[in-house]
């Protein structure tokens, strides 16, 4: 963002969007779309910008909790496991051919096999130990790319993009609800288009966080394996 402007990117991605998508479908579903109106004074934008921004910030937190620590490192692999390991499941390599186009794959043999040295080297743990729990080998990864200016602002730009999608995703899905709510409790009239778009960006914007949290860890790994001496 530029210097005038008084949130940063990250800010901007990951807590205004998705707080405005949430406060737009809640009134759409129970006000009858107050915030869609045209007549707004100064005041009240910069009310309702700083209200859809504390918003997504308490969004995000189940978003985390939800979509990245819970349904994609527990139902789904996370992508840095992925890449670390020996084979990619039947459900992985849909994902990957079919949805997010790379980085959901084990990397090349021999990359793998740098990281695993400069990790062994640098926190003085076994292989065997390291692949019990592959997040000892991200950790000093991740120190080693924030040590290159180029791939650090790389990895900003990936997690700006994926927690944006993330949250954005976790808005959509309770906008979902929202819709499903009005329709069958309060209106009795189905929003079918509505229920549907909105599940339809839940859905893509799902996609598209997996795609840039796989790219992060892909830069971090082979940043990573890249300035290792053998």
């Amino acid at each position: 963002m530029k210097d005038w402007f008084p949130l940063t990117s990250y800010d901007f991605y990951s807590y205004l969007a998705c707080g405005m998508v949430f406060l737009i479908g809640l009134d759409y579903c129970y006000t009858s779309g107050q915030l869609l109106r045209h007549d707004w004074t100064v005041f009240q934008g910069t009310i309702a910008i700083a209200l859809a921004y504390i918003v997504g910030q308490i969004i995000a937190i189940p978003a985390s909790m939800i979509f990245e620590h819970w349904l994609v490192r527990n139902i789904l692999r996370p992508p840095a496991v992925v890449m670390l390991s020996e084979q990619q499941s039947r459900i992985e390599h849909f994902i990957e051919k079919f949805l997010i186009g790379r980085h959901y794959s084990p990397l090349p043999k021999n990359v793998i096999h740098r990281i695993y040295n400069r990790a062994q080297e640098e926190t003085n743990l076994s292989h065997t130990e390291l692949q019990a729990d592959v997040y000892e080998v991200i950790a000093p990864a991740l120190v080693n790319a924030r040590n290159s200016q180029e791939t650090t602002k790389r990895i900003d730009f990936f997690r700006n993009q994926y927690s944006f999608s993330r949250n954005v995703s976790f808005s959509s899905l309770l906008v979902f609800f929202f819709l499903c709510d009005s329709s069958f409790r309060l209106s009795g009239k189905v929003e079918v288009n509505a229920i549907l778009f909105s599940i339809f960006v839940c859905i893509g914007m799902f996609v598209r966080f997996l795609k840039f949290y796989s790219s992060t860890s892909a830069e971090v790994l082979r940043s990573y394996a890249k300035q290792h001496k053998l």
